[in-house]
């Protein structure tokens, strides 16, 4: 029985050999044959084209011993000297006619005859077409032959059009007056060219046509085999169940191969399912057409989703309006992922859910696109607690505000009592007494306003905002107010910006309070710069605010948008809390990098307008 399986092993073995070899014989067949033609064209027509050119080196020689005398010798016998110049070129011209024709007849095929370096002219007989035939290419050959003192050979186009060129110098007396020249057309040699082609055409087809034919039988008996195994793959992507059966050979070895992959990738989806079940978060993919491809468990819980969504398009899943579906064929389709979104969804039987979104694109092995994955977390009882720990810092920090508010409004209570108790003994104010307590009220006035905004700001009403044309206004009303020779404001925005999602009355005042304290680190002399910007890493948009000022110490960074923290004499220490408190409520955050004597950069994040989405409303809007 080992015999009998060992004699079919090397019984097949030796099929896969022959097949491999005769494909190789398949190959090399045209390759050889093309290698014989290419060699046989060249060698033939390198024959034939030497011989045509001994050929014209005879006609050249039998050219050169028939003019006995030089073309001075000539002119002078036929005493020219007196006519011009042309008139001589058609005298001499003629006067070798004779000569040219007749060693023309003898090469009745070529085209022949001399040429005068004092002239500058080819001399062939024909004093009607005297010049027409003095190319440019045809000058560089005769300069090359005399300033060589060699002949110059020269193959002309190609196929019936073609022809063969042959220069050479021409002496008298020891020395070069001229050139002989000859040519011929290339029409005979590349007609016995051809028929050389259509014999090794022959021959190569006919190396093919058998080539093909010994393959055929034995490729159809290993195209069998391989079909065999097509329809046990095929019937494995229906029945995870099924294996291929055992083959004979190195097929054999194929099916092992594909039965042990196959098992690997079914343990591997079945583990991932595991994973994905196990976990609590929400996980949806869609392929490149946004058909749902997957979910887990807590995705199907949370989201009312069954194995009849598998394979459907999301839309058709979830209505137009609802914010993970947008997030998910946005990324897909823009190619931009989403990190850690805040959202909060209405649509939940329990009440609204805080959940906290990020999508990325599904990459293969191959780095193509397949498709997208949303990845989303309830964060409802996290926001809860997290709430909770800063109401209670918001009650801690109540002390430092209340100390704060005591000593902003004691201080002009102070001089305003000082001032009442003066008067209360019968003393008369006076116009500076009722100034300065007129100031000290203003003062109160103003303290409790920036307060009162600070502890319950006006409700922020978003909208989609173009961000440069709010900057530009702002920057105009600041340099309408504030400018003057001394301060260069510069506005740099970038072009085509989405729209930002903002109320922008209170970023105007946010603007303002950055743009005025820039101006008060300039002390009135010096440079701002106003800059825009896409920041794609995190989505969001970027306002930029430098001044060349005197900087901001690092201590002074860690607290000032403290509520009255201020280093100013007369300042309240509200401006940039109620500024960040804004910015907060944009879900936006704002960044200080400053250098003593160098200048400060303050940098405002705000999210871009993404939709208009009814279920979905920023976390800390009010």
């Amino acid at each position: 029985m080992l015999m009998k399986k060992k004699y079919i092993t090397l019984k097949y073995e030796g099929f896969t050999n022959q097949l491999l070899i005769l494909v190789v014989i398949l190959l090399l067949i045209p390759i050889i044959l093309s290698m014989y033609l290419f060699y046989m064209l060249h060698s033939t027509e390198l024959g034939i084209i030497n011989s045509h050119r001994k050929v014209l080196e005879e006609a050249m020689n039998q050219l050169d011993s028939s003019m006995n005398s030089s073309f001075d010798e000539i002119l002078s016998g036929l005493n020219v000297g007196n006519l011009q110049r042309r008139d001589q070129e058609k005298a001499l011209n003629q006067a070798l006619k004779p000569v040219v024709d007749n060693v023309k007849k003898k090469y009745p095929n070529m085209d022949m005859g001399f040429y005068s370096e004092e002239f500058d002219v080819i001399l062939d007989g024909d004093n009607e077409h005297l010049h027409e035939n003095f190319s440019t290419r045809r000058k560089r050959n005769f300069d090359d032959a005399l300033k060589t003192n060699n002949m110059v050979f020269e193959v002309l186009g190609q196929g019936g059009d073609g022809q063969l060129e042959t220069y050479r110098p021409l002496r008298r007396d020891g020395k070069i007056i001229g050139a002989i020249w000859a040519n011929e057309d290339i029409k005979p040699i590349q007609k016995r060219v051809d028929q050389i082609q259509q014999v090794v055409y022959v021959v190569m087809i006919l190396g093919v046509v058998l080539a093909f034919g010994g393959a055929f039988s034995l490729i159809s008996k290993f195209a069998k085999n391989v079909n065999e195994i097509k329809k046990g793959l095929n019937i494995m992507g229906n029945d995870p169940t099924f294996m291929l059966p055992k083959a004979t050979g190195e097929l054999g070895q194929i099916t092992d191969a594909v039965n042990d992959m196959f098992n690997k990738l079914i343990d591997i989806q079945n583990y991932n399912e595991l994973i994905l079940t196990s976990i609590d978060d929400g996980i949806i993919t869609i392929d490149k057409n946004e058909k749902i491809m997957s979910f887990n468990s807590t995705a199907g819980a949370m989201l009312d989703l069954d194995s009849n969504c598998i394979e459907k398009k999301i839309d058709e899943v979830f209505p137009p309006d609802f914010p993970l579906s947008y997030y998910l064929k946005n990324t897909l389709i823009e190619g931009k992922a989403v990190k850690d979104k805040d959202l909060i969804f209405e649509n939940f039987t329990d009440g609204p859910r805080h959940l906290l979104v990020s999508t990325s694109l599904m990459i293969n092995v191959r780095q193509e696109l397949v498709g997208a994955l949303l990845h989303f977390r309830d964060i409802t009882e996290l926001s809860r607690l997290r709430e909770s720990v800063n109401r209670q810092k918001r009650l801690a920090s109540l002390g430092k505000l209340v100390a704060g508010v005591a000593h902003e409004i004691r201080s002009p209570l102070t001089s305003i009592t000082g001032y009442m108790q003066f008067w209360n003994k019968g003393r008369v104010p006076s116009s500076k007494s009722l100034n300065i307590v007129n100031q000290e009220l203003n003062r109160l006035i103003s303290v409790t306003d920036k307060l009162l905004q600070f502890a319950r700001p006006s409700r922020a009403v978003f909208e989609p905002y173009e961000l440069n044309i709010l900057i530009r206004r702002a920057v105009q009303f600041f340099r309408d107010i504030h400018g003057s020779s001394d301060v260069k404001i510069s506005c740099n925005c970038a072009e085509n910006l989405p729209l930002a999602w903002i109320d922008a009355h209170q970023m105007e005042q946010v603007l303002s309070n950055i743009l005025y304290n820039a101006y008060q680190a300039i002390n009135r002399t010096g440079n701002l710069e106003i800059t825009t910007w896409l920041e794609k890493e995190r989505n969001m948009l970027c306002v930029g605010v430098r001044d060349n000022g005197c900087g901001i110490p690092k201590d002074v960074i860690q607290n000032m948008f403290e509520p009255f923290y201020t280093t100013k004499s007369k300042g309240t220490g509200l401006g940039l809390s109620i500024a960040k408190e804004i910015i907060s409520a944009h879900n936006g955050e704002i960044q200080v990098e400053s250098e003593l004597n160098v200048g400060t950069m303050v940098v405002i994040y705000l999210p871009m307008f993404i939709g208009d989405d009814m279920n979905v409303k920023s976390v800390d809007s009010r």
